[in-house]
Order: structure tokens, then sequence, then C-alpha cells
């Protein structure tokens, strides 16, 4: 049974992650957490796992797409790789209570910043086109700022185990024009390249569950496609508005438990 539930929980995390390019490890690292009996360090560290291979599994079929901006992408994971690092540092720092309550407030704003993109949604279905890499209706994409924000993703990355992509992809949308689809393909590539970085130092700790990730990454590889395939023909309103209220019930979830 807890093979099955594994399977199903890397399946739905790595499809919705896909779906939205943010990874899958904001719904997979806090049930970890709640029913599994492992150390944050291992929590995140297992959920970077995770959050690689989604990455990795969606990427292709995003690029056979053409929706991926590499040169955004990459000057955002370049500017990842120091970020993720320093997250590997302060989480071993961290204990047990701070992680959670960091962690509840993570997901209370990610489930906010769900909602506001829901409410402006008109905007993030007419962004601009992927290959155009200084949209018309907004500001040049600055490389230095791109790192400073792929910095901060790196750290976020490493800290909770699970990506970005929720920061990185409304920053896309709103600051530099991109269409919602094209913002989340760019996220997932991005997230391929520094959630590796991050991993390493996870693996180099022993901050890996293998036997989750190994049943897991059954339904991840399946849930990816699935995530790039339904993004194509299903509305993000809808799944946007049941994602904000699973993440925000999660986040009240972890302050409860540590009152």
């Amino acid at each position: 049974m807890e093979v099955v539930v594994l399977i199903i929980l890397g399946f739905a995390s790595s499809m919705y992650g896909s779906l939205i390019g943010a990874g899958g490890g904001f719904l997979f690292v806090p049930v970890l957490l709640m029913f599994y009996n492992i150390s944050p360090e291992n929590a995140a560290g297992t959920g970077l796992a995770i959050v690689f291979l989604n990455a990795a599994a969606g990427l292709p079929l995003f690029l056979k797409k053409r929706r991926v901006s590499l040169r955004t992408g990459s000057f955002v994971g370049i500017g990842a790789f120091p970020g993720t690092f320093a997250g590997a540092w302060l989480v071993s720092m961290s204990s047990d209570a701070l992680f959670n309550i960091l962690f509840a407030c993570l997901l209370t704003g990610l489930g906010t910043f769900l909602i506001v993109m829901d409410r402006n949604k008109s905007h993030t279905e007419t962004g601009a086109a992927v290959e155009v890499e200084r949209p018309s209706a907004a500001l040049p994409i600055n490389t230095a700022t791109l790192a400073a924000v792929g910095c901060l993703l790196g750290i976020i990355s490493s800290y909770f185990g699970v990506g970005g992509g929720w920061l990185l992809v409304p920053f896309l949308v709103y600051c530099f024009g991109f269409h919602i689809k094209d913002a989340a393909a760019t996220s997932i590539f991005s997230l391929s390249l520094y959630s590796l970085a991050g991993l390493l130092p996870a693996v180099l700790y022993g901050n890996v569950e293998w036997q989750i990730v190994l049943w897991s990454s059954i339904g991840v590889l399946t849930g990816a496609q699935a995530g790039v395939l339904l993004a194509a023909k299903i509305k993000g309103a809808v799944i946007i508005r049941l994602l904000a209220i699973i993440v925000i019930l999660m986040g009240i979830q972890f302050v409860f438990q540590n009152i």
C-alpha cells in the first residue's frame, strides 16, 4: 500500500508541477514531513530529487513544442548555482520547528501568488511569445536581474526542496510579458539545471531517501508527461484555483503543528 501511495503521490505532484512550471516539490515535501518520519534535511533532499526527475522528464516535450526560452532559462539556472549551496547550508543549521514555520509561510505565499495569477488570468493568457526575448509590453530582460532571481530561487530550492518555479513563473509573466505557458516551460528548463546543482550536496551528505525516490519516480515520470500534454488542453484557471486551496491548507496545517 505504501508503494502505491508513493507512486500516486509522485504522479500527482509531477503532473501539477509540469502544468504550472513549479517542479511538484511543493506537494511532495509537505506529505513527507507530515506522514513520514524523516528529517527536514532528508525531506528537502528527497524533494529535490523528485523536482529534478520531474523537470528532466517534462523538458523534452516542452522543447519539442518550442515554448522554452533557452537564454532566459540558462541565466536563471546559472545564477541559481551558488544559491543552491547556500540553501543546503541553511537547512542544516535550522531547527525542525523553524523549518516547518518557514515552510508554512512559503506555502501560504505560494497560494496567494496563485490566487493573484488567477485573478489576472487575462494577462497570463496573452503574453509575448517565447521567441521574443524583449517583449514590447515589458522591461528588457536584464541578465544580471535574471542571475539575481536565479540565486534566490537556488536558495529556496535547496532549503525547502520544492524548486522555485512558483516564483519564477509569475516573475516572467508580470515583469517580462511571457505567456503563462512559455513561462512554465522556461521554468521547467531552469529547474532541470539548478535542482541538479542543489541535489549534489544532498547526495553527498546522505540526505536523500532513495527508496522513496525509487517508487515515486514511477509516478513522476508518467505524471510529468501527462502534465505537459494537459497544459495544452486544460485552462490553467481551474487548476490554479484548486492548487491554491491545497497549498494554503497545507500551510495552515504546518502552522498548527507548531502551536
